[in-house]
């Protein structure tokens, strides 16, 4: 795949950093494209954006997936192929006690209820984030004031079904599902990271995640908007400290 360009993404392998920030939202592409200078955006292809730019003596990709693992896979495998060896999902999570909105969570595993890292693993179950990514996110964050949390992620297809209740209907699996996980010193709940962590095992390189607690699924809260700014602020910032620490696979 190298020799043309990707097929969903767009982007050929001179266009792409080794180090790759994923991202949910696309439109946290352009909002965090001003953290890095002579940045280079790819066309947009299937609601899928791409930047690449330095950040300092950095070169550094920012790619969103949208939301989902089927879609982040195909994103981090097609990067994968153009070259990039380090990728560190950022975005938002449903936070589990003792996590509170706003704090950031680095995820040192994560356990898989989604479909899409059986694909690439057999009988995957939980995912280990490589231990050079947790180290640096770590130390970047422990120079911000924001509280984080290191520890486990869970990560779901049904949002509706998992996640969040949207009605009466799924109202106690929803709440029996999350305090089930809390029990079990799980974090933070998603819909990408163990996926995440599992295809970049696989394909041979370093993956990450850390997410802010946006929502209390169980109280039914959700971040303020300009608390959700400043975490957003926050999350970059602490990922491009972080990757300038971090070797490529």
């Amino acid at each position: 795949m190298n020799s043309r360009k990707a097929w969903y993404i767009g982007c050929s392998a001179e266009q792409v950093a080794e180090r790759v920030i994923l991202l949910g939202d696309p439109g946290r592409v352009p909002r965090f494209s001003q953290f890095l200078n002579d940045v280079e955006a790819m066309p947009v292809n299937r609601g899928l954006a791409t930047v690449t730019g330095m950040y300092g003596d950095t070169r550094i990709t920012l790619s969103a997936f949208g939301m989902g693992s089927p879609i982040a896979a195909i994103v981090l495998h097609e990067l994968a192929n153009l070259g990039a060896s380090v990728f560190l999902r950022i975005g938002t999570s449903i936070g589990l006690s003792p996590v509170n909105i706003g704090d950031m969570i680095i995820a040192r595993n994560a356990k898989s209820f989604e479909g899409t890292s059986s694909a690439y693993a057999h009988g995957a179950g939980n995912s280990s984030a490589d231990p050079s990514l947790v180290s640096a996110l770590t130390r970047a964050a422990s120079g911000h004031e924001a509280t984080y949390h290191v520890g486990a992620f869970a990560s779901f297809d049904g949002f509706y079904q998992d996640m969040f209740a949207l009605d009466d209907a799924t109202e106690d699996r929803v709440r029996n599902n999350l305090e089930r996980l809390a029990g079990q010193d799980v974090l933070a709940v998603d819909m990408e990271t163990s996926a995440i962590l599992t295809v970049g095992k696989s394909l041979g390189c370093k993956a990450g995640s850390m997410c802010a607690s946006t929502v209390n699924s169980l109280k039914k809260q959700k971040i303020g908007k300009q608390e959700h700014a400043e975490a957003e602020r926050t999350l970059i910032s602490i990922a491009l400290e972080a990757l300038k620490q971090v070797d490529p696979a």
